[in-house]
């Protein structure tokens, strides 16, 4: 079943023409995560294998859920990417902070260019959660 959005042309009458554009993109969004958390609370609710039925109650949940910002957005590749390479450049390069081993000239450099790697990651995780 297809749902038709109406919004009144008093309300969007200021609007300019790409400005009406961004708006309808962002109604269509915003209807787009509320139908997916409405069926999150619906799968939540029911454990059967029988067909999904949202229900008023799970719609009228998901749009306060939405609204008050309590649902978390997921994180990007990027953000996961950065968390790992962070989290073992880390780990990496402590295992290579010993006096010893860095008298070597290759150890360190892949000691220098692991430790630089891991910063940058340190940093875009920080600068993107």
């Amino acid at each position: 079943m297809a749902l038709d959005l109406k919004i009144p042309d008093d309300a969007t009458k200021y609007l300019k023409e790409r400005a009406a554009a961004e708006y309808q993109v962002a109604v269509e969004k915003y209807a787009a995560d509320l139908l997916k958390e409405a069926s999150r609370l619906e799968a939540a609710a029911t454990g059967t294998a029988g067909e999904p039925e949202i229900t008023s109650t799970m719609v009228k949940d998901a749009d306060i859920l939405l609204r008050r910002g309590y649902v978390r957005p997921s994180k990007k590749p990027l953000l996961i990417t950065a968390q790992l390479l962070a989290t073992v450049g880390g780990f990496v390069t402590g295992l290579l902070a010993d006096t010893e081993k860095l008298k070597a000239p290759g150890t360190l450099v892949f000691f220098i260019v692991l430790l630089a790697v891991t910063i940058t990651a340190a940093v875009v995780a920080v600068l993107k959660d």
